[in-house]
């Protein structure tokens, strides 16, 4: 009996404890509006407004160790999709579109088999490299990026790319820090700045 009102305890403190961390907390500056609402139920509303760009999140939040917030969109939505193949040329051939079948500008970053980075700057829908890599990635000319891709076929030399231009929250952990929030930015590092709690 004890161990089970125990565990009810700890059970409603996590859930009071996250329930404290609910609210609005968001950042101004000239040109520049960022806030995310944190609801009780568990999801939350993010939104982002600069001179020429607003966009708007929806998705579910957790709290890890008491100091993480984890974000998930919803609905969930992958940021990368590749599809490798074969074709008769000594070359790496890369094609990239969005998921709405549309080609935009990109930089590429190929990884070797001796771990160097060689970077593809102004890319649009096709990359040709003469040797292949093991794994790549990709930024955006928004500045979005992919999570890298590593290579699963030996002789695949032909790579159907489909990037999500679309910003989108997976798996991706904020820091609390007292009555604000460190966001992370689109290249996937801490912000300069915080989300104060309102």
């Amino acid at each position: 009996m004890k161990k089970k009102i125990n565990l009810c305890f700890i059970l409603m403190s996590i859930c009071i404890f996250s329930q404290s961390k609910s609210g609005v907390y968001s950042y101004k500056a000239p040109h520049y509006f960022e806030s995310i609402n944190l609801l009780k139920n568990g999801t939350f509303k993010y939104y982002k407004k600069t001179e020429f760009l607003k966009e708007e999140i929806f998705g579910n939040w957790q709290l890890r160790n008491d100091s993480i917030l984890v974000l998930d969109s919803y609905p969930q939505k992958s940021k990368l999709n590749v599809i490798e193949g074969l074709i008769k040329k000594k070359r790496t051939i890369i094609h990239v579109k969005d998921f709405s079948d549309n080609p935009f500008h990109y930089y590429l970053y190929s990884i070797s088999t001796q771990n160097d980075t060689i970077i593809y700057k102004d890319q649009f829908e096709t990359t040709i490299i003469k040797e292949k890599p093991i794994s790549f990635y990709l930024i955006s000319s928004e500045g979005l990026h992919s999570p890298v891709y590593k290579i699963k076929g030996t002789r695949s030399n032909f790579f159907d790319v489909k990037f999500e231009r679309q910003r989108i929250f997976e798996n991706e952990q904020w820091k609390f820090l007292e009555n604000s929030l460190i966001p992370l930015g689109l290249d996937g590092k801490n912000s300069n700045y915080k989300l104060v709690k309102e």
